[in-house]
């Protein structure tokens, strides 16, 4: 899975980077056909942050946005979210696969 994190309107410190890298792998955990997946991270006041979560997977783009006044906290509460949305696309994905390939 390719992951790409952008800081907005701030710079990201090695060890935030590792911590966001590190909770976005929990994906690949739940779902491993995710080709990718880009996390937006923006300051928008001092002590306000938005992340958004955007993946990508087999004939879906999944984006979930979370704001808060803390940058870890909306990070977690983003990858929640995100996760929610996998598990809940997994249950169809593998419904709609095995539909096809008992038609087979």
């Amino acid at each position: 899975m390719k992951v790409s994190i952008t800081a907005r309107h701030f710079t990201i410190s090695e060890e935030t980077r590792a911590y966001v890298d590190n909770e976005i792998k929990k994906i690949l955990k739940i779902f491993d056909r995710i080709v990718s997946a880009q996390i937006i991270l923006e300051r928008i006041k001092d002590y306000e942050y938005e992340t958004e979560i955007i993946v990508q997977a087999p004939l879906k783009t999944l984006t979930i946005h979370e704001k808060e006044g803390d940058l870890i906290k909306s990070v977690d509460l983003a990858v929640e979210k995100i996760i929610r949305q996998i598990k809940k696309y997994k249950g169809h994905f593998k419904t709609k696969h095995e539909k096809i390939n008992d038609d087979q």
